[in-house]
């Protein structure tokens, strides 16, 4: 990718692009590689019903998930399917990096709210 984009800066320098059209170059090789990249982070946000404020925001590599997840007791598992919450759609996601939020769950008899993505 390093080739693509020095070339990109090449065409920059020489004027035979603008700074706008670089840009965009330079933006579609970053998405272009994206796809090769590994989910970095599993990030947990736990919200009071009536606040705006995180009570608990957590932010763990994906390599710690995984190798946890392994570690997992069964009764962990079960708490977890109680709250409707899949833990093979979570396994998939992890291994097929897809991003974004997997988990908006709200605890009616906490009054809380619970948001889990992988970014």
């Amino acid at each position: 990718m390093n080739d693509e984009k020095d070339r990109v800066l090449k065409l920059l320098e020489e004027k035979k692009i603008t700074a706008e059209e670089a840009a965009r170059l330079l933006d579609a090789i970053g998405h272009s590689d994206g796809g090769n990249r590994r989910n970095r982070f599993l990030k947990v946000r736990v919200f009071d019903r009536n606040s705006d404020q995180a009570k608990v925001n957590v932010t763990l590599p994906i390599g710690l998930v995984k190798w946890g997840m392994n570690f997992m007791p069964d009764s962990a598992k079960a708490k977890i399917e109680e709250q409707e919450i899949d833990m093979k759609l979570i396994t998939d996601a992890l291994e097929r990096d897809i991003t974004g939020k997997i988990v908006d769950v709200e605890d009616d008899e906490k009054g809380q709210h619970v948001e889990v993505w992988l970014e």
